[in-house]
């Protein structure tokens, strides 16, 4: 009996009713669900991880043996190899040619060579001890860096205007 629709004190309450139950729709059941089944099967059934793999077992005959699981190093694919090979080297017995004499005097053109080079120029050094101990100038910090810039061409513009010399 529904209590919403009349009070508790109504009269028509002492009258028995059949309870009335409420009628549902039959249940949603999808018209794929035979095949989704077969593709879930399908799909999953490759990557099951529980027991050991299936494996054919190897036969007696063809048993394990020491190395044989080691991987074993591919032939040489390619064309060239041991076409470009250096000249064999001359045997014990082979003599060397003897006589070969060149008409060039290289004391002369040693000397020249020297002569006519430019002589180097000695790096700045500083004596710092009676026993002749060197430093390099340039490293101690009596020469400052400045003077030694590059000069940039705004800069020698600048300086050439305000002294009028081009």
């Amino acid at each position: 009996m529904s209590d919403t629709i009349y009070p508790p004190e109504s009269i028509y309450n002492l009258i028995p009713r059949e309870e009335e139950k409420a009628v549902k729709a039959p249940r949603y059941m999808s018209k794929f669900r035979e095949q989704v089944k077969l593709e879930k099967e399908v799909n999953k059934a490759p990557s099951k991880t529980m027991g050991p793999a299936k494996v054919d077992v190897p036969s007696p005959q063809k048993y394990l043996l020491k190395h044989s699981k080691e991987p074993k190093l591919a032939e040489s694919t390619c064309p060239a190899f041991g076409l470009h090979s250096k000249p064999p080297i001359p045997a014990r017995t082979d003599k060397p040619l003897m006589g070969l004499h060149s008409n060039k005097n290289f004391i002369k053109t040693n000397a020249v060579e020297n002569i006519m080079t430019v002589p180097k120029k000695p790096q700045p050094v500083y004596a710092y001890t009676k026993k002749g101990d060197k430093q390099l100038l340039e490293k101690s910090g009596l020469i400052p860096k400045y003077i030694k810039k590059k000069m940039l061409l705004y800069s020698m513009h600048t300086k050439h205007t305000v002294h009028g010399t081009y």
